[in-house]
């Protein structure tokens, strides 16, 4: 089942990974969404760790099972250790072919491909029950790093290699903190699109969509998209506008479209194909579709998956946007983990509190806030969702971490790159900013799409990465 979009993510979600709240954003999305070169590791089996529920409570005696999937078809003995880092998805056995193979042939380096607790297979505990999720966190998930890296380093085969960490989104995100938190287990890190800065009213989200479309498709295309909001925002006032707007957008008949929450639910799944455009589109995409909406005739946007949707239209036909299924349906998915995530350690909620968007005001924070408490109870309010915020820029310094070896990229059209460093930290920590490239565009190939922009900035990746761990010194 599709979920619809609330893009919280980044990624990777995204981050709650593209529309509704981020979930799938990063390396697993693009790779639906795309069609891209890659590595299949068809041949190699599920590895397993056992790693410790909590890292940090000397007491809790538990354990589970980490997935990761090793590749070491180009291994030569001194060679480094890549660690490809998962996000808030399952890993897969396919891996992009783009520098992080190229360097691990070249380099003579071994490939691990690690998955996140409470994703995939890698679930300690159920994670429909809402206490077993207090063992979630990006602390946690850094420390089951840390020792997978040391149990890989504990051989004699690999006990030399440097230690090169890779991660897109979210886990862009960890790949930074590994460096920041465990400086004496990762040597280098490439933080792709990583949103380290935690933020609760991620406004600048559709702000960025805003200008992308402005900046990239033709004139009057932002003065329609508005007039197309403005008018959803009209008939949604009246009887007669939302017996109107019900028939235009195929909404079912007895969803109450007067109650605030359901309202607000409909202009999230409106939103979402914006959002997708900038977040994972070409320029040409945006033109494209500024072109399919100045040229319509009517008013009806097409949905992001359109008739593959199936959360709103409960296989009746027709769209629901109940907010009370909407909150059942997620409590019983895989995605509840991000949105535990979001609402316990980052908020990237992307309102429409901005002036500086043309979608309405008709997703503002509160709509969050009580999605949070609707999923995991009411201790999990305003309070808890900033005081989460705060904490995580605290540990991880926010849009300053204390690194060097590490390269921070970022593509100029990606909305969530306003959470991101674009300027240089450091001369061992600088910023790669490509222009008009999406959301970890720079992790995947496409001969026949790729930019001279974006071969440049990943062939100065490579060589940084090169540099760091000495290979041809």
């Amino acid at each position: 089942m599709h979920y619809f979009y609330i893009i919280f993510l980044l990624n990777v979600g995204g981050i709650f990974g593209f529309g509704l709240f981020s979930f799938d954003h990063g390396y697993r999305h693009i790779t639906k969404l795309h069609t891209y070169n890659v590595t299949i590791l068809d041949s190699k089996e599920d590895q397993w760790i056992e790693q410790r529920l909590d890292h940090f409570d000397p007491n809790e005696k538990r354990t589970w099972k980490m997935r990761y999937i090793e590749d070491l078809d180009y291994w030569k003995p001194n060679g480094p250790i890549y660690i490809f880092v998962g996000g808030e998805y399952s890993i897969s056995d396919a891996i992009p072919i783009g520098y992080t193979h190229e360097l691990q042939k070249e380099t003579n380096g071994a490939l691990f491909y690690s998955e996140h607790r409470y994703y995939g297979k890698s679930i300690p505990l159920d994670i429909h029950v809402t206490d077993n999720l207090k063992y979630l966190s990006s602390h946690q998930a850094l420390a089951d790093l840390a020792h997978l890296i040391k149990t890989i380093k504990s051989s004699s085969t690999f006990e030399t290699s440097k230690v090169v960490v890779i991660g897109g989104s979210y886990a862009g995100n960890l790949v930074a903190w590994m460096k920041l938190k465990y400086p004496n287990l990762v040597d280098v890190a490439v933080a792709s699109s990583a949103p380290v800065l935690a933020k609760v009213d991620f406004f600048e989200y559709l702000e960025k969509v805003s200008e992308d479309y402005q900046k990239l498709g033709p004139s009057g295309c932002l003065d329609k998209i508005t007039e197309i909001f403005q008018r959803y925002e009209q008939l949604l006032k009246t009887a007669d506008g939302i017996e109107k707007l019900k028939k235009e957008e195929n909404i079912c008949d007895d969803t109450d479209m007067t109650k605030l929450e359901n309202k607000q639910l409909f202009f999230v799944d409106k939103i979402a194909i914006f959002q997708m455009n900038a977040q994972y589109g070409t320029p040409d995409d945006i033109v494209n579709h500024c072109h399919q909406i100045m040229d319509s005739s009517t008013p009806y946007l097409k949905r992001l998956f359109d008739d593959e949707s199936k959360l709103f239209r409960q296989y009746r036909g027709c769209f629901d946007f109940d907010y009370n299924k909407f909150i059942n349906e997620i409590k019983g998915g895989t995605m509840v983990s991000w949105f535990y995530q979001v609402c316990t350690e980052f908020g990237y909620f992307q309102t429409t509190t901005s002036v500086k968007q043309p979608f309405t005001n008709n997703v503002p924070v509160n709509f969050y806030y009580n999605v949070c408490t609707g999923l995991f109870g009411s201790e999990f309010d305003e309070k808890r969702v900033e005081r989460g915020v705060e904490n995580t820029n605290n540990f991880y310094e926010g849009l300053s971490p204390n690194v060097t070896m590490v390269v921070f990229v970022n593509g100029d059209i990606d909305p969530w790159s306003r959470l991101g460093i674009v300027n240089d930290l450091s001369s061992d920590a600088p910023a790669i900013v490509i222009p008009k490239a999406f959301h970890c565009e720079d992790l995947l190939h496409d001969a026949s799409t790729d930019t001279d922009e974006l071969i440049a900035a990943r062939k100065n990746i490579k060589k940084l990465v090169k540099k760091w761990i000495g290979f041809g010194a």
